[in-house]
């Protein structure tokens, strides 16, 4: 990958983050920009190095997803590196992650999981304290779609609705390659009284 084709790439994935109408997957990551705006940027360097990593789009994602402010200039930040080393652990050991997750939760998925009312429903407790991951609570509401139901019941919520923007632009970044019959016959397992 060229410099430049990696300044695309970031700026088509922070505006699919960022925007209510692009989406990165409609428009092939394409976004309207010129070599001229790239060549007259001061952080030139950190697409060259971007360019140069195996995987640029992946590290750009787990940065987004982890830091809503992420900006270029922190591609080369050493806590860059780490917050992609974790993204990396989490996605090669999704499945443990997601038994690890679903043990944490209570014996019985009752309502007071999907909700509780008057306080944040106890799966979006364990979301805040980060015993459940994002890709978990999305492969969750996957399986049974729970997020249209908080959106609606926590709509004046202070942390829900930018979360829920934000998980749902990652979710085709993480759904899309998964096996979904394997994590359902795993909450199956898990809840399912003999």
């Amino acid at each position: 990958m060229e410099p430049y084709e990696a300044y695309q790439k970031y700026l088509a994935l922070k505006r699919h983050f960022d925007s209510d109408t692009y989406d990165y997957f409609k428009y092939h990551g394409k976004i309207k920009t010129s070599k001229t705006s790239f060549d007259v940027r001061k952080d030139k360097y950190s697409f060259y190095k971007l360019s140069k990593m195996k995987n640029p789009e992946s590290f750009m994602v787990a940065n987004i997803i982890d830091n809503d402010h992420f900006w270029s200039g922190d591609f080369t930040s050493s806590e860059a590196d780490s917050t992609y080393m974790k993204w990396l652990s989490r996605k090669e050991s999704l499945t443990y992650n997601f038994k690890q997750a679903i043990a944490a939760m209570m014996d019985d998925y009752d309502k007071n999981i999907i909700f509780k009312p008057g306080d944040h429903p106890r799966l979006l407790v364990l979301f805040i304290r980060k015993v459940v991951s994002p890709e978990t609570l999305l492969i969750l509401n996957k399986l049974t779609p729970f997020f249209p139901y908080w959106d609606k019941k926590l709509v004046d919520d202070l942390y829900w609705p930018e979360q829920s923007k934000k998980l749902k632009k990652y979710e085709p970044f993480i759904i899309n390659s998964v096996d979904l019959d394997k994590f359902s016959s795993i909450i199956k397992l898990r809840f399912d009284k003999p």
